[in-house]
C-alpha cells in the first residue's frame, strides 16, 4: 500500500486526487448520503462490511464506551490498525481523533484516512478549543453544538 493513499487513489478511479478544497470535501460527504458506515476493529471486518455494501468504515481499536467504562482514556486508534484497514478495502476509511487534539488529526491525515471524525465519544483533549478543520486537506465529520465547533 502506498502510504497516504486515499480511497480514490487506492481504487484507481482516475488521475491525481484533488483534496482539501471545500468543493471536494462537500462532494465526499455527498457520496456517503443514504449509505451505511460500519464500525470495524479488524481488516477482516472491514472487508466483510465492504462486501455487504457499506459506503465507508470507521476504524476503531475498541468501542470507546467500553474503554471509558473500564476507566481508560479513549484515544485515536493504533496507526498500524488503521493502515491495515486502509489496505484491506477500497471504500473510504474514517478514523476518530479526540476533540481539540490536532496532532491526532495530523497523524490520521498522514496515514491517508478519507475522513477524520473529531469525536465527542473519545476522551476530549481540549473541551474549549476544537481542531481548526481549515488547516487540513482531509475532510472532517463531527458533532457540534455551534458553528465555531463545526469549523
Amino acid at each position: 500500500m502506498e502510504n497516504g493513499a486515499t480511497a480514490s487513489e487506492r481504487n484507481g478511479s482516475g488521475g491525481p486526487a484533488q483534496t482539501g478544497t471545500a468543493r471536494v470535501k462537500r462532494g465526499m460527504a455527498e457520496m456517503l448520503k443514504g449509505g451505511v458506515i460500519m464500525d470495524v476493529v479488524t481488516p477482516e471486518q472491514a472487508r466483510i462490511a465492504e462486501g455487504a455494501g457499506a459506503v465507508a468504515v470507521m476504524a476503531l481499536e475498541r468501542v470507546p464506551a467500553d474503554i471509558r467504562a473500564q476507566g481508560g482514556v479513549a484515544r485515536m486508534s493504533d496507526p498500524d490498525l488503521i493502515e491495515g484497514i486502509i489496505s484491506a478495502v477500497t471504500i473510504p476509511v474514517m478514523a476518530k481523533a479526540r476533540i481539540g487534539h490536532f496532532v491526532e488529526a495530523q497523524i490520521l491525515q498522514s496515514l491517508g484516512v478519507d475522513y477524520v471524525d473529531e469525536s465527542e465519544v473519545l476522551t476530549p483533549a481540549d473541551y474549549t478549543h476544537h481542531i481548526d478543520k481549515w488547516k487540513f486537506t482531509v475532510p472532517f465529520v463531527c458533532g457540534a453544538t455551534n458553528l465555531g465547533e463545526a469549523l
